[in-house]
């Protein structure tokens, strides 16, 4: 059974991820128009997702790594961001630590209550 501090240091791998992630797009936005930039991309939710599946397995030390998307198709100039993708992109993980953001705020207060007594 997850006590709730393991879960608590989940979601904050989760938000870590997604401050990269953020990063890693804007990165995207800034190069829609640098010659022969290959977008990034960042891989977490997957591995996330196996770890939890797995018995005994260790989810807080899953890492988010950034990867080139090659799979992008490019343009005349070798650039392959699509800058509709990309802002759609950031608005989904906007929503998505915000989302971990108030969960991990809602299991602290809960603890704070529990401490407390009320």
């Amino acid at each position: 059974m997850e006590t709730q501090l393991s879960g608590v240091s989940v979601l904050a791998r989760l938000m870590d991820a997604a401050a990269l992630r953020h990063r890693v797009l804007a990165q995207n936005v800034a190069n829609v128009n640098t010659p022969g930039y290959t977008r990034r991309e960042v891989a977490f939710e997957v591995d996330l997702a196996k770890a939890l599946a797995a018995p005994n397995a260790d989810a807080p030390a899953v890492r988010p790594t950034v990867t080139a998307d090659e799979s992008a198709p490019a343009r005349a100039d070798g650039n392959n961001v699509d800058i509709d993708k990309e802002m759609g992109a950031l608005g989904k993980n906007a929503l998505l630590y915000q989302a971990a953001a108030q969960i991990v705020a809602s299991r602290v207060a809960s603890l704070r209550a529990a401490i407390t007594g009320r």
